[in-house]
């Protein structure tokens, strides 16, 4: 009998950790803190590593990942599993590291003798990506991080084989929305047309959002594009994985040019970077602000006299892609996570599925 245990990212945005055990052994899926100053990590446990056999991980964003040094000071040894690509993006090295690459997509994998997997692409980021997992007699679905209309990056799902899962963890970070990512491109394109004088600012994140943004308008505008030096490996790593995109899409080589100062130039700078957000301020009064996210709280005093235009891009399912999600992926229990708008009374589900 599968025992679940939620250690976060269940009524709250952030520190992914699912705990999952069957026949004494167990598994667990993302290993998150959450992104406050705390950095509060998930309820991890002795007792919960005592058990543990595999670590299956999603994606590089800290509140995937940024728990995994306090598993290893827990005494884990098992191994973590991930893509290359999110290996190559971890910001500290993670021992045990159990990586796979972009031919073995599809095929089954196996662990040890009671644990297998599969995995596709999720479209969040480059090397992200979702799992299909055998644990014994179960079988297992976890969306990762979901994004169905990336501009550039492929999302997939299982192959339909008449596989019933028996608990399906899907990704909700977006629910409270309906959002049409093309629609959105559209009308930042019109509105930076509109605005042929005036330099933008966008803080930007190492994320699929970022790369699909820059790309699209480099595409469609002949303005300036900078990409500020810390951004610039994102870019370099899609042309190292044309496997993760949409065929017909290319990605522009903006990230790699230095661009001079110019009155009219996109600037796409790190949004934690506070300090060059505001020399920007300073130097370019006129410049309007694009956030296309939930913006930060700091951000938002630092730019406050500063024009702004709001353009929220989508880096979750929102809320027909969760409908669409769930009907996509035939499971008796749906956990839906990533959102301080499900919780425990909401989020278990059963589903009526023809066992036949």
């Amino acid at each position: 009998m599968l025992n679940i245990e939620i250690l976060g990212g269940v009524g709250e945005y952030g520190r992914n950790c699912f705990y999952i055990e069957n026949h004494g052994k167990a598994i667990l899926l993302d290993c998150g803190v959450m992104k406050n100053s705390q950095k509060t990590p998930p309820d991890l446990t002795p007792e919960h590593v005592e058990k543990l056999g595999a670590v299956f991980i999603s994606h590089s964003h800290i509140d995937h990942v940024g728990a995994l040094p306090l598993l290893e000071k827990m005494g884990y040894t098992g191994p973590v599993l991930m893509s290359h690509r999110t290996a190559q993006q971890l910001l500290q090295p993670i021992p045990h590291i159990r990586t796979f690459h972009p031919d073995s997509r599809g095929t089954w994998i196996r662990v040890n003798a009671g644990l297998a997997f599969q995995w596709g692409y999720s479209g969040h980021l480059i090397g992200s990506v979702w799992y299909k997992i055998r644990f014994f007699d179960k079988m297992l679905f976890f969306s990762g991080d979901y994004v169905s209309d990336s501009y550039l990056l492929k999302a997939t799902l299982p192959e339909e084989d008449g596989t019933i899962y028996d608990v399906a963890f899907i990704d909700s970070g977006h629910v409270e929305k309906c959002i049409d990512n093309r629609e959105v491109l559209q009308k930042l394109l019109n509105y930076v047309n509109e605005h042929p004088n005036s330099p933008f600012v966008f803080p930007s994140s190492f994320s699929g959002k970022t790369v699909d943004i820059v790309t699209y308008l480099a595409q469609q505008t002949s303005r300036a594009i900078c990409v500020d030096t810390e951004l610039q490996s994102l870019f370099k790593q899609y042309e190292e994985e044309p496997e993760n995109i949409w065929p017909h899409r290319l990605v522009l080589q903006v990230g790699h040019k230095q661009c001079s100062d110019s009155n009219h130039a996109l600037y796409f700078v790190r949004e934690q970077d506070e300090v060059r957000l505001e020399e920007l301020a300073k130097e370019y009064p006129t410049a309007i602000f694009i956030p296309t996210g939930y913006s930060r709280q700091s951000f938002k005093q630092d730019v406050w006299n500063q024009p702004a235009k709001e353009f929220f891009y989508k880096t979750h399912p929102d809320y027909q892609d969760i409908i669409s999600l769930s009907q996509s992926i035939h499971a008796r229990q749906t956990i839906y996570f990533h959102s301080p708008h499900t919780n425990l009374e909401t989020t278990f589900q059963k589903e009526e599925v023809n066992n036949g």
